[in-house]
C-alpha cells in the first residue's frame, strides 16, 4: 500500500517509490525454510529454481536508472512466476 500511496504524496520531490517483492533466495532468512522444505518450494515454483543475486540485480538497477523513474509505484515480483500460478 505505501509504495502505492507515497507517490502520490511526494510528486514535487521527484522521488520514485517503487518495490521489489522477491520470493525464495538463498538468505539467512530463508536458510531454515530452504534447509527442511527446498524441495517442496522449489516444485511450486513454475522456474523451477530459487531466485539467485542476480534475478534481484537486474530489476533494481532498472528501477535506480532514468528509465525506471518513470514507472511510479511499481511492485516488481521476483518469484519465478509463482504469484501468476497461484492466479490460475
Amino acid at each position: 500500500h505505501l509504495t502505492r500511496t507515497l507517490p502520490t504524496r511526494l510528486p514535487s520531490t521527484h522521488i520514485p517509490v517503487n518495490a521489489v517483492a522477491p520470493g525464495p533466495f538463498d538468505s539467512k532468512m530463508m536458510k531454515p525454510t530452504l534447509d527442511r522444505f527446498r524441495d517442496v518450494i522449489v516444485d511450486s515454483i513454475p522456474l523451477k529454481r530459487i531466485g539467485e543475486p542476480e534475478d534481484v540485480a537486474g530489476p533494481c538497477l532498472f528501477l535506480s536508472s532514468r528509465p525506471g523513474a518513470y514507472l511510479p509505484a511499481t511492485v516488481i515480483p521476483l518469484d519465478g512466476a509463482a504469484l501468476i500460478k497461484a492466479k490460475l
